[in-house]
């Protein structure tokens, strides 16, 4: 990304209320990968209001979440006092050289300079220690199935046009090259099930920084769009999706 995407724009409510959970095998399969148990440090990078952070707590282990978005901090910090809460990006973090036993990223980071980060991640984590990226990525075959839906996803499909930020998201699609200083990433995906009301469902785009990037006749149109055809929908969704991880380990 060449800008910096500003999620203090996003309401930080919905967005913790709406966005898909992480499928709980995917937490448990780079624990046991890493190794990590109590007294394990972890650096959830780009945490937004938590939801890594509140599983990996769960562990046992030492979880700090680096977060710039006062909206979604505050929110994190209130659900997670066991948290250390951090102002920083992922291009600069405080953390001494070696100090941290896994790096894990949730759906964040194709919003950040790529190189950067990569080196920035190389210099926190231990030798051995590893970085996770997971991503909720909708089953768009089973999603389709769903009567109403396809009307949706070309609506907001023919919308997003040109999005940069969409396109960044989608180089993710494939595994990225081996990185200098880390083995090749290897890749993991777990089934989920994402429930939401049918009629939350433009709420849930709302949160979305492609949306919200829109110009904002724009995304008023398209969401407003989502309502009216969401009222075609089942009352209460359950959208199949897959928790994809892409972990590589420090050399």
């Amino acid at each position: 990304m060449s800008e910096r995407f500003s999620f203090e724009v996003v309401d930080a409510l919905d967005y913790d209320e709406l966005r898909p959970e992480y499928a709980p095998e995917a937490i448990a399969w780079v624990a046991e990968r890493c190794g990590l148990g109590a007294g394990s440090s972890v650096v959830d990078l780009a945490a937004g209001t938590g939801r890594l952070s509140g599983r990996f707590l769960r562990l046992g282990v030492d979880v700090m979440a680096v977060e710039p978005a006062a909206n979604m901090r505050a929110i994190l910090e209130e659900r997670f006092p066991a948290v250390r809460a951090i102002v920083a990006t992922a291009e600069s973090m405080p953390f001494d050289d070696g100090a941290i036993d896994a790096v894990v990223v949730g759906n964040a980071f194709h919003h950040f300079e790529r190189d950067a980060a990569m080196t920035e991640i190389h210099r926190i984590l231990r030798p051995g220690g590893a970085l996770a990226l997971f991503w909720a990525w909708p089953d768009e075959e089973e999603q389709l199935r769903i009567p109403g839906v396809r009307a949706i996803y070309e609506v907001v499909e023919g919308a997003r046009g040109e999005s940069a930020i969409a396109a960044a998201h989608q180089t993710w699609a494939e595994l990225l090259a081996p990185v200098e200083g880390f083995d090749p990433f290897e890749r993991r995906e777990f089934p989920a099930i994402h429930v939401l009301p049918a009629a939350r469902l433009a709420d849930l785009y709302a949160t979305s920084s492609d949306i919200v990037s829109m110009p904002a006749p724009t995304r008023a149109w398209l969401l407003d769009r989502v309502r009216q055809l969401s009222g075609e929908l089942p009352e209460t969704l359950h959208l199949p999706q897959r928790t994809v991880v892409d972990l590589c380990v420090r050399r």
